[in-house]
């Protein structure tokens, strides 16, 4: 089967969103339940020996083939393949993608390679990271090779971006390959200024995004509750105008535009396509695929269908059943789990029926899974205490526990009580550059340096409450506008920069700092340049008295050596080429710290969504909160496919762990959709693998937690009363009840929190 009828395929697959009774459709074993089912004899087996091809590597290069052999013989078969195409199904904890760069360097190494003349597609930044470093080790100083022959090195987007740029049609479109990236919060930003410079009238601008896209694939404009249509259509039509003037893209733009351009014209026809995680590849990047292909491609993809859980972003485990149908595709898999032990293992594999079936442990049998019912997620946080206190104890480290969750909601009474009882803990998330306000401004100064048209980011900089000298609304929105009408300028930087000149002549500091961010990119291909921190006089606008000024000059100058650093290992071309790359590869991983990843300085018990813990392991894993209506999720039209997912997402819970798991369930749950019970998907665990716990709330919950209870239920707060937080610091009660106090902390803004867990001090 080819690349393009398998997207024909996938693109025409529907879902059926008939009802029925989602417990009985789980109970009774039937063939829906085998839908992506690998046949048995569709997987190729190993052979008995690899040791001819290990000396054969060995002659070329003995590091890899001391790793090499070093691997079990499913691994080894993956490797030395010589099949066209193949797709690699790798369970669990199997080692995929020491395979999948184990495979790279076999290629390169032994078979002769070139790098440039393989595209390797990721879905994260830390995969791609992690791939690139494991190449690079095994060069020698001397022989390392370019960069330009590991541009094709990256996740999807990423190398999108690279085929935009090099895209010789590009121009057609309306961009330059200068153009600049917009995240999601930009994008935000964006399209509320179309909206307010353009009077328009749009409804539901929360769920905005969300309405463009069934609006640009459905034709729908109604939405919600709305009788009437609005200005949408308007609105699309003017945000398209406005990227392609201000030469601006979104992450949506990236793969559908290199797809309009590959269509028209193949520019990059790799030898290799090789892909990880190619359960979770949606329509569009099936399309990139394709266009990347030829006839003599030869194609490595590695994944698992009993990961696949994220039908909400377009992908569907039924891409293994379209290459299951294809004969010309050689199956193999990766059947040994090396991470979780024995009993645990099973239990997970247990939720998939016949498709857990290949999983087989290499580790000792171990702890039985244990399922607790608590009372509420109050008690259960207060068990929690005690548990990780005495595991502790025990030398357990805080940073080997994990507590999952199937909604993010359900994280913010356990934060809030284990700060208040000083359990340290991380709640796993992605800290965005907005809430990192010396950083945020940073970006939007560098950004409208580089792409001088980017209005959005020249706002951000000169109307910054903390940075800035303008204040952000439509009445200087409207007067700027008026002001470079009436002059032809060739960017709008340079606009922006005769306006405060012109009308703001008191505001002589971002006057200068305005005509040097017009010089930059000449100060950029200067060879002999000095720190860009001093070139455009940061210290000014960071006020070396302010309380804050020691912490955002850091931060700054930190970003700014992974700018350098990135630059001078990663990237090529001409100065102001390199860091405009670096500031995309910024946009696009949402943080600067792009050499090496976000540094994770914080310690203590990991907190965390089930979908943020993909790809993590811990020694000891608790899923908290798991009744029925919570896993599986209750939708209002629960699909099959749906419910099949929502197993699937249990059963990645459940292969976090390495030695312990601990499901709770609560008697009265606070979460709004959840119901009495523990999930039914429980019952397909078989009952020699669970060590069940009941609890009666009055004996288990020590005089400790109900003293706790009684003090925090009886404690008044009053309005105005200076109080002082863990994380946020000193702040004021604005509003206070018998449910809920809120406080205001300043840079923080205002917090709620229940009145009678509040981790607050009073001052």
């Amino acid at each position: 089967m080819s690349f393009k009828n398998l997207h024909r395929k996938f693109k025409n697959t529907e879902f059926s969103d008939k009802e029925f009774d989602p417990i009985s459709a789980f109970e009774t074993e039937g063939t829906k339940e085998n839908t992506y089912l690998i046949p048995e004899e569709r997987f190729s087996e190993p052979i008995a020996d690899y040791s001819e091809l290990l000396a054969e590597v060995n002659s070329l290069n003995s590091a890899l083939a001391k790793a090499l052999s070093n691997l079990n013989l499913y691994q080894q078969q993956a490797i030395f393949s010589k099949d066209k195409k193949l797709l690699l199904s790798a369970m669990v904890g199997s080692g995929k993608t020491t395979v999948l760069t184990y495979k790279i360097l076999y290629l390169h190494f032994v078979k002769r390679v070139p790098l440039s003349q393989m595209a390797v597609l990721t879905f994260t930044n830390k995969a791609a990271r992690e791939i690139k470093e494991r190449i690079l080790s095994f060069y020698t100083q001397s022989v390392i090779p370019e960069s330009t022959e590991l541009r094709y090195f990256g996740t999807f987007h990423s190398i999108a971006r690279q085929l935009i740029k090099e895209h010789p049609m590009l121009e057609k479109l309306g961009f330059t390959n200068s153009f600049s990236i917009m995240d999601q919060e930009t994008k935000d930003d964006f399209l509320q200024r179309l909206i307010l410079s353009n009077e328009l009238d749009i409804k539901y601008r929360n769920k905005l995004d969300k309405r463009l896209k069934l609006y640009k694939h459905e034709k729908q404009i109604l939405y919600g509750n709305m009788k009437n249509t609005d200005d949408l259509p308007e609105l699309l039509k003017l945000s398209q105008k406005e990227k392609q003037t201000n030469n601006l893209m979104d992450f949506d733009d990236l793969i559908s535009v290199a797809n309009w351009l590959l269509k028209r014209q193949q520019i990059f026809l790799p030898d290799w396509i090789v892909i990880d995680e190619f359960q979770d590849c949606n329509e569009d990047q099936l399309q990139l695929i394709n266009y990347l292909s030829k006839e003599n491609t030869h194609f490595f993809a590695v994944g698992d269908p009993n990961q696949s859980i994220y039908a909400w972003r377009g992908s569907t485990n039924k891409i293994f059943q379209q290459f299951v149908e294809d004969l010309s595709c050689k199956i193999m898999r990766l059947p040994f789990n090396y991470r979780t032990s024995g009993r645990l293992l099973e239990a997970a594999a247990s939720l998939l029926q016949h498709e857990g079936n290949n999983l087989h442990a290499t580790r000792p049998k171990g702890n039985k899974l244990i399922i607790k019912n608590h009372f509420d997620d109050n008690q259960e946080a207060y068990y929690y205490v005690q548990k990780f206190k005495e595991l502790h104890k025990q030398g357990v480290p805080f940073e080997e526990i994990a507590i999952l969750f199937r909604t993010r909601q359900q994280i913010a009474i356990f934060e809030s009580i284990f700060e208040m009882e000083h359990i340290p803990c991380q709640v796993i998330r992605k800290i965005s550059l907005r809430e990192q306000t010396a950083l945020f401004w940073l970006q939007k100064l560098l950004l409208s340096a580089l792409h001088p048209n980017d209005i959005d980011s020249i706002l951000q900089v000169f109307t910054s409450t903390d940075f800035g000298c303008l204040k952000s609304g439509k009445r200087m929105l409207t007067k700027f506008y008026k002001f470079s009408e009436a002059t032809e300028y060739k960017t709008k930087l340079e606009a922006f920069a005769d306006f405060l000149k012109c009308k703001y002549p008191e505001h002589e500091q971002y006057i200068i700092l305005a005509y040097q961010l017009i010089q930059f990119p000449s100060f950029l291909q200067n060879k002999k340049q000095k720190d860009i921190y001093d070139f455009l006089a940061l210290d000014v606008f960071l006020k070396p008295t302010s309380v804050h000024y020691k912490e955002y000059s850091t931060d700054i100058k930190n970003a700014l050596y992974e700018l350098n650093y990135y630059s001078n290992k990663n990237y090529f071309g001409n100065w102001l080429e390199i860091y405009q790359a670096a500031m995309s590869q910024v946009n696009l991983e949402g943080h600067f710290q792009i050499n090496t990843g976000q540094d994770k300085t914080t310690k203590g018990v990991h907190l965390l969504s089930i979908h943020t813990a993909k790809g993590l392991e811990f020694d000891y894993v608790f899923l908290s909160g798991a009744n029925t209506g919570i896993i599986p999720l209750e939708r209002k039209k629960a699909a099959y496919d749906h419910l099949k997912e929502e197993k699937r997402l249990l059963f990645v819970a459940l292969t976090r762990a390495r030695n312990h798991i601990e499901i709770s369930w609560h008697t009265q749950s606070n979460a709004w959709n959840a119901q009495e019970g523990p999930s039914y998907f429980l019952n397909s665990i078989p009952s020699s693998l669970i060590e069940r716990i009941e609890n009666n709330t009055e004996k288990n919950v020590t005089k400790n937690i109900k003293k706790e209870i009684q003090n925090r239920s009886e404690e008044k707060w009053t309005k105005g009363s200076k109080v002082k937080h863990p994380k946020y610091g000193k702040g004021i009660i604005v509003s206070c009840n018998n449910q809920d106090v809120v406080c205001d902390f300043g840079k923080f803004g205002e917090k709620s929190f229940a009145s009678a867990w509040a981790p607050l001090i009073k001052i």
